[in-house]
C-alpha cells in the first residue's frame, strides 16, 4: 500500500505524459508501447493503466496537453493587439510557426501519418472544438459588437483551415497565409447575413390578373 500511495502522488499524470512524449518521439506512435511509457516514467504498468486505461486514452491526453501549449502560445502572441483582425493574424501565424518547430508533431507527420492523422481529422472534432472555443474566448472581447454565434461560426471555419495548413504546409510564408486568413474571416463577419436575395431585389412586382 505504501508503494501505491507514492506512485499516486500529485504530478504522476504529468510525468506519464512526459514519458509518452519521449516514447512517441523516439519510436513513433505505432511502435511506442505502454511498457515503454511505464519504464520511462519509472512506474509499473499497473499504475500507468490506473491513470490511462488504454494507449488510445494516453495519446488523446497527450494531444490535448500539446494543444493547450499551442493555445497558451496564441494567447501570448495576441496579447499586444486590441483589434480583432491583427489578433487573429498573429494567432494563426504563431500556430503555423510553432507547428513546424514542434518536435513531436513534425516527427509523426513525417514518419507515422497513418496512425497520427485520425486524431486531427476523422477523430479530430474535440481538438477543433477546444481550439475554436479558446479562440472565441480570446477574441470576443476584441469585437464586442459582433454576435457570438457569428464569430463562433467564422472561427470554426478558420480553425479547420488552420489544421489543414498544419497538416499540409503552404508554399507561401506563414505570415502571408495568416494575414489572408484573417482578412477572409473579417470579410465574412462584415458580410450582411440578412440580405435580400438578388432575385428578390430585382424582380418586378407582380399583380394578380382577374379572370375575365
Amino acid at each position: 500500500m505504501a508503494v501505491a500511495s507514492v506512485e499516486l502522488r500529485p504530478g504522476t499524470a504529468g510525468r506519464i505524459l512526459d514519458a509518452a512524449f519521449d516514447a512517441v518521439r523516439d519510436f513513433g506512435l505505432s511502435r511506442a508501447t505502454m511498457e515503454d511509457v511505464a519504464q520511462r516514467a519509472g512506474l509499473s504498468r499497473q499504475t500507468l493503466y490506473r491513470y490511462f486505461p488504454s494507449k488510445d486514452a494516453l495519446i488523446v491526453a497527450l494531444i490535448s496537453r500539446e494543444e493547450e501549449r499551442f493555445i497558451a502560445g496564441v494567447r501570448s502572441a495576441i496579447a499586444g493587439h486590441d483589434d480583432l483582425g491583427p489578433s487573429l493574424a498573429e494567432g494563426v501565424g504563431f500556430v503555423l510557426r510553432f507547428a513546424r518547430q514542434h518536435p513531436l508533431l513534425d516527427r509523426l507527420l513525417a514518419t507515422d501519418p497513418q496512425a497520427f492523422l485520425p486524431y486531427l481529422t476523422t477523430r479530430g472534432l474535440p481538438v477543433i472544438v477546444r481550439a475554436r472555443e479558446a479562440m472565441l474566448e480570446m477574441l470576443a472581447p476584441r469585437a464586442p459588437h459582433l454576435p457570438l454565434d457569428a464569430l463562433r461560426g467564422a472561427l470554426d471555419a478558420s480553425t479547420r483551415a488552420v489544421v489543414s495548413y498544419v497538416l499540409t504546409p503552404s508554399e507561401r510564408p506563414d505570415d502571408v497565409v495568416a494575414a489572408d486568413m484573417a482578412a477572409m474571416v473579417m470579410a465574412t463577419l462584415r458580410e450582411p447575413r440578412d440580405h435580400v436575395p438578388p432575385e428578390s431585389e430585382n424582380a418586378a412586382p407582380t399583380t394578380r390578373r382577374s379572370r375575365s
